[in-house]
């Protein structure tokens, strides 16, 4: 052990004060008396107080009073870390004090904690500790904080017992990491239990299950062990039982169970269960039980809520204050203690409060007549906005019921809604006691009970799939119905007759608007029932039945989401599946308008953000699709008058793209409304319009020039305009020099292997307009930049046009010559090396632009009206938005490929930074940031998704023009890569990097420095040899790789940078749920290109997010060069930094736990959403902006005239195979498969094919060969998907140079 010296001063040496060991501590062996002299002469009195303070504390017992002993230990350690010099004491002493404090039995666990936290802190700093005290670490760890599987437990001890489940992967390691799971997080336990079960065949305690929440599994399980569901074994199966029966409303089993057995418990037996046994009792309305069940109770705010329940039952209403002042007294602690554990444990107590007030009320309900109807008013606004938990709820309506009957019509909603919260939940014992407690005596025409009894019989016959019955429960819906038609006096001949076309409900017009509402929910019901029970029948049916419901559904109530979207589908699928023309006025008119009327409805019914994106997009795809047409267009015109402005602005990017169409009326009507949008939000149409203006579309151009136009028309309007075109312009100067773009530009035209390969004679037209900026340079760095190049380039330019008239090769020798490209000449004296040259200067770590000599007008920037790029928002005032105040002068140089700025731009609220990225298309970007902002939407909407904070990590993406945009920067973010690299390089491990690279590149690993270019690689000439290699050599030397280490880095790096293991725990939880997350989106849209450049990682949360989006929809996956084979990056690396939850056979370590369980939910949503994505995606398709066409050349590369026939024939190959593939899309897909229906009209088949692919996806076809006719559940799809993620022979393949699959 180290403690500390001072040499401040100068004293006479004294002895060191004696040691006096603790009773039982071993003796102190005596120093060196070398040493022993050295020290006595030189130690200040202070420092051998401090020693003397820190030893005998540490070393005498601390049973006596602990939290004074690690007082005084705390305040020796402090005074010794003081003093500045070190003196080694007696290292064997404090080993064996170490070793003996950890293996104190009767140790308190405060202490206990100190000491692991210390162990884990030298593991942390890789200062190996005995072993002797690692053993005792772990032995205290898994049996110092052993008991009640409910108790929280210090989450350092997780760390110790995945490392000895680690050392020794034995079932009794297992089940200890399984326990320490339950207690800390739900999702690695559960995966921690099923590798126990499944790879050791120890079927998991029934009470571990219940722990966990799985009820229904931990009962099975529980009767598997005694046999049958009477029979009750032992005390832990009757109290399982209780609990789950509790959990699952099963009141009258647990009631019975507790009737049966409680009296021949124990009194400890007792107190564990009366809790469950008492609640049993309450909600099957004996008090008497309930008193006697709740007298054994611990003490705490349940036991006196119970007392409170009581007393008011019996009218005992002072004794019932009294008990309901103390359990909020009691609450208020147990509430205080429970956030800092967590706001789910907190819920729980929190709902008692709510039961607290609500007796209060009942009280008063029951004592003052007068204030009852407001009682149930509160009781029930109370209930709409209180957290919708199944248990709570009934606890509450129990409460309720004290005061008055259920049937009370005030309340009767509640008590359904919580109904079909039970229904939903899996407690339907429950739910049907809730519509027996409401059910009234006879049924009043169109009684809700009834209705919501037929729901409840409607899901279970569609579970099973009972046609006879689900037929049968549609004609009961059809006599409900009837029946209620008749007791509000409506003619229900005449009232369906009036469904189909575009006219209002004369028989209903004077009809009250609930009455239209409820009738709107029958019809809504019977359409979609119908449907169901007919198969695809309906769609041909000469009744148009269906349609006819949907349309009642509707125009009855015409504000409500559902009725308006769905009368929207059905019309559309009738129309494409009768394949109608366009052309075809009565089908457009009985069909498409109507749709076209639905999804404006729905648009205007305000829902939810995801909904209104769906009905949007959709909208905009049928306007513009079938827009010609006269009907469509008038309904079109007719309705926007009536839709709100604001609605349209999640479309802008979708409506400006639309800019282009060729037909005068419909762009005119575009025009009119993008207008109307920047007249009331100009800040919010202004970027998109800037960019518009900048494509080389002429159509797009001038149609966003005249909107512009017209935003100049308006109150400082001209100052926006201008002072946007100013920024836009200066910024998309800034994001790439003269310097780079004649790099390029030079790059494009040189030959890579033949000289004439080259279309020279196209050469000047591609220069010309860049010769032509020459003459006119506008900042002092392209002033520099003419005057260094400006003659050189002139000189070729004019070589070229000569060429171009006269044809002589000997030209084309003479521009190559000034031109010429290594290795064919020398590169130092050439204009294209030195322009290279001088932009890799710029990839140099520390490079900057000064925007004085870069971009000198935005320093020149006052006054500025202009907002922030992406950080408008249309709901705050204009005066509080963030407005540019000014531009940092200076812009860092980010080192990597494309060279993109770091650029701040401040406001009076805050700085705001931007990645400035140039020669780069963001507008495909911009639209998946629209599309994770979708999919955000649709977890939070997901229970089990907003439990757990599930979301994908989106970022603003502002383009600029068609090669130039901004993206916000994310503050605290580090590479995936760049992490290893720096992890190895403090551990002084770089070497390891060049041994992996050298076998997968199958050299030799210990003669092999990328440093000292041994050997000089040559990548693209390396990744050519390696395409050759057959697969067993390419798996060969990936496992070869993979050998000489064992992918620890993150995991390493995770753990050191944590300060606590709580921390350590959040962290680790949040990268597998992100990394998840991002993987199985990715999945989805084909994203590729997964390096680990391309993840980030946030230092704080350890979120992770996905940048660099051009490899989309299959890209990688398809290119006929190294393609990925790969869904999603999932390399070991990465797994072995999430939970220890499996380790043999084809399940990764790492791959269970949070990483699949967030997967799993993740890949749910987005299959039940799988309509509103495809509309999205759908939108993208339609996107006259977007490129889907996937080219297997170098577009960039000017092609000679012989070589163009060769070129088409590739693209022709290419539509013939698309074309072959698509038709086989009715052979594959469902009769309901949205990309079919929407298919009318695509000219693309590429981006046919590309939606098709997504589809399947989202339908759950399996993604090998074995299941691609097979619709596989969400878990078995997302872990075959994992297989395919891990398997050695899939990561060997790809661009494995730069896609490290190693790491």
């Amino acid at each position: 052990m180290l403690t500390c010296q001072s040499t401040a001063g100068s004293t006479a040496p004294t002895p060191l004060p004696p040691v006096t060991p603790a009773v039982g501590a071993p003796n102190v062996p005596r120093d060196h008396p070398l040493i022993a002299e050295i020290l006595a002469r030189n130690l200040q009195v202070k420092t051998r107080s401090v020693q003397y303070a820190w030893t005998h504390t540490l070393m005498t017992s601390p049973h006596d009073n602990p939290s004074v002993w690690l007082h005084q230990l705390y305040q020796a350690t402090l005074e010794a870390s003081a003093v500045p010099e070190i003196l080694i004491t007696a290292k064997d002493v404090v080993d064996t004090t170490l070793v003996s404090l950890l293996s104190d039995p009767v140790q308190t666990q405060e202490i206990a904690c100190v000491f692991l936290d210390l162990v884990a802190f030298f593991d942390k700093e890789r200062k190996p500790l005995p072993q002797a005290i690692l053993d005792a670490a772990k032995g205290s760890a898994l049996k110092g904080f052993g008991g009640d599987l409910e108790n929280p437990l210090p989450a350092i001890c997780v760390w110790y017992a995945e490392q000895q489940a680690e050392g020794d992967l034995s079932s009794e390691n297992i089940a200890n990491l399984v326990e320490a799971n339950i207690r800390i997080g739900y999702d690695s336990a559960w995966s921690s239990l099923l590798w126990r079960r499944d790879e050791y065949g120890e079927q998991p305690k029934p009470f571990w299950i219940t722990q966990l929440s799985h009820w229904q599994t931990a009962l099975d399980e529980q009767d598997r062990i005694d046999g049958t569901s009477d029979a009750v074994s032992s005390f832990d199966s009757f109290n399982t039982r209780l609990i789950c029966h509790h959990a699952l409303g099963q009141f009258e089993k647990g009631y019975n169970l507790a009737q049966r057995l409680f009296e021949g418990l124990t009194d400890s037996q007792r107190r564990r269960v009366s809790h469950w046994a008492c609640a049993a009792a309450w909600h099957m309305g004996d008090y008497e039980a309930m008193a006697d069940f709740n007298a054994f109770h611990p003490k705490g705010t349940s036991k006196s809520l119970y007392k409170a329940i009581i007393d008011v039952h019996h009218g005992q209403y002072a004794s019932a204050f009294h008990h309901i002042s103390k359990s909020q007294s009691l609450s208020y602690d147990e509430l205080q203690a429970q956030l800092e554990v967590g706001p789910q444990i907190a819920i729980k107590t929190l709902a008692k409060t709510e039961c607290l007030v609500e007796l209060q009320e009942v009280i008063q309900y029951k004592s003052q007549p007068g204030i009852q109807k407001h009682l149930q008013s509160v009781w029930k606004n109370r209930f709409k906005r209180s957290h919708a938990e199944a248990n709570t709820w009934l606890k509450r309506l129990q409460i309720w019921k004290m005061a008055c009957p259920p049937t009370e019509i005030g309340l009767q909603r509640c008590y359904l809604d919580a109904a079909k919260l039970c229904e939903s939940s899996g407690m339907h014992e429950a739910a049907q006691k809730l519509l027996e407690w409401v059910k009234p005596e006879t049924h009043p025409p169109g009684c809700k009970v009834q209705y919501t009894q037929m729901r409840f019989d409607w899901k279970e016959a569609a579970e099973k799939q009972d046609l006879t019955r689900m037929k049968d429960i549609v004609s009961r819906l059809h006599n409900h119905t009837a029946r209620y038609l008749e007791s509000v006096a409506i003619n229900r001949e005449e009232l369906e007759s009036e469904g189909l076309g575009l006219r209002p409900l004369a028989s209903v017009q004077d009809v009250d608007a609930s009455i239209r509402n409820i009738l709107a929910r029958r019809y809504y019901r019977l359409a979609q029932w119908t449907e169901l029970s007919q198969g695809g029948f309906w769609l041909t049916d000469p009744t148009s039945e269906v349609y006819n419901y949907y349309s009642l559904a509707y125009k009855l109530d015409d504000l409500w989401f559902n009725g308006a979207y769905s009368l929207a589908q059905a019309a559309m699928n009738i129309f494409e599946t009768g394949s109608h023309s366009q052309k075809d006025r009565i089908a457009i008119n009985s069909y498409v308008v109507p749709a076209i009327r639905g999804l404006f409805q729905a648009v205007r019914s305000r829902e939810t953000p995801e909904k209104m994106i769906k009905a949007l997009l959709r909208l905009v795809t049928l306007w513009f699709r079938y827009g010609e047409s006269e009907s469509v267009l008038a309904e079109v015109q007719h309705q926007l008058s009536a839709t709100a402005i604001s609605a349209w602005l999640m479309a802008i990017p979708q409506l400006i793209a639309r800019l282009g169409t060729l037909h005068p009326e419909l762009q005119a009507l575009l025009i009119d409304l993008l207008k109307d949008i920047a007249r009331q939000f100009p800040h919010a149409a202004i970027w998109p319009l800037l960019t518009a203006s900048q494509t080389q579309k002429v159509e797009h151009e001038r149609a966003a020039r005249m909107i512009m136009d017209h935003i100049c028309q308006m109150q400082d309007g001209t100052t926006l305009v201008n002072q946007a075109e100013l920024v836009g312009r200066e910024l998309i100067r800034t994001s790439i020099s003269w310097m780079e773009k004649w790099r390029n530009l030079i790059d494009r035209s040189l030959p890579r292997q033949d000289l004439m390969e080259i279309a020279w004679h196209e050469v000047p037209q591609a220069w010309e307009a860049e010769i032509q900026r020459l003459a006119e340079p506008e900042t002092p760095d392209e002033e520099h930049f003419v005057q260094s190049f400006g003659p050189q380039l002139h000189s070729i330019y004019k070589v070229l046009l000569k060429y171009q008239q006269t044809k002589q090769l000997s030209l084309v020798n003479t521009a190559y010559s000034d031109l010429e490209l290594w290795p064919f000449a020398d590169i130092d004296n050439k204009l294209y090396g030195e322009l290279d040259a001088q932009v890799n200067q710029w990839r140099q770590p520390g490079s900057k632009l000064q925007l004085a000599s870069t971009a000198p007008r935005l320093l020149a920037i006052r006054e500025c009206i202009l907002t922030v790029p992406g950080q408008y928002d249309p709901n705050v005032n204009l005066d509080d938005q963030a407005f540019i105040e000014a531009f940092m002068p200076v812009v860092d140089v980010l080192a990597t490929k494309q060279i993109p700025r770091k650029l701040i731009i401040t406001s009076l609220r805050k700085d705001y930074t931007f990645l400035l990225k140039g020669n780069e298309d963001l507008r495909g970007d911009e639209r998946i940031m629209q599309l994770f902002t979708l999919i955000n939407t649709l977890l939070n909407h997901n229970s089990e998704a907003f439990g757990r904070n599930l979301h994908l990590l989106p970022y603003e993406v502002i383009p600029l023009s068609p090669s130039a945009g901004l993206v916000s920067w994310v503050e605290n973010t580090q590479q995936l890569q760049a992490i290893i690299l720096s992890n190895r390089e403090k551990c002084k491990a770089s070497n390891l990097s060049n041994k992996e690279l050298a076998s997968i590149l199958g050299y030799d690993p210990e003669n092999f420095d990328t440093k000292h270019d041994r050997p000089k690689l040559d990548p693209p000439a390396e990744m050519d040899r390696y395409d050759k290699l057959p697969l067993p050599t390419k798996v060969e030397r990936l496992k070869a790789a993979l050998s000489h280490s064992k992918q620890t880095d993150l995991k390493e790096v995770l753990w050191s940078r944590s300060p606590s293991a709580e921390i350590w725990i959040h962290r680790r939880t949040n990268f597998a749920r992100t990394i998840g997350i991002g993987s199985f989106v990715g999945y989805v849209i084909g994203l590729g290109d997964r390096h680990g450049s391309n993840i980030l990682v946030n230092q704080l949360t350890w979120g992770a997010l996905h940048i660099d989006f051009g490899d989309l929809f299959g890209v990688a996956q398809e290119r006929s060069f190294l393609p990925e084979k790969v869904p999603f990056r999932l390399t070991r690396m990465m797994t072995n930094a999430m939970e220890l939850a499996c380790s043999q056979g084809h399940v990764v370590p790492g791959s269970r736990g949070s990483f699949k369980q967030a997967s799993t939910i993740c890949m749910g949503v987005l299959r039940e959403s799988r309509s509103t994505l495809l509309a999205m995606l759908e939108a993208f398709l339609y996107d006259p902006l977007l490129s889907w066409t996937v080219s297997h050349l170098h577009d960039s590369v000017l092609t000679a005239p012989g070589q163009c026939n060769a070129i088409r024939a590739d693209h022709s190959n290419e539509d013939i195979y698309n074309h072959i593939d698509n038709s086989l899309i009715s052979m594959y897909l469902d009769t309901d498969s949205y990309m079919a229906k929407a298919s009318t009209g695509i000219t693309n088949s590429k981006a046919l094919h590309v939606l098709t692919q997504i589809e399947r996806k989202l339908a759950g076809y399996g993604p090998d060969k074995d299941h691609k006719d097979t619709i596989l559940s969400v878990k078995h799809q997302v872990q075959g998907l994992i297989e395919e993620a891990t398997s050695v022979e899939n990561l060997a393949q790809g661009y494995v140079l730069g896609w490290l699959p190693y790491w």
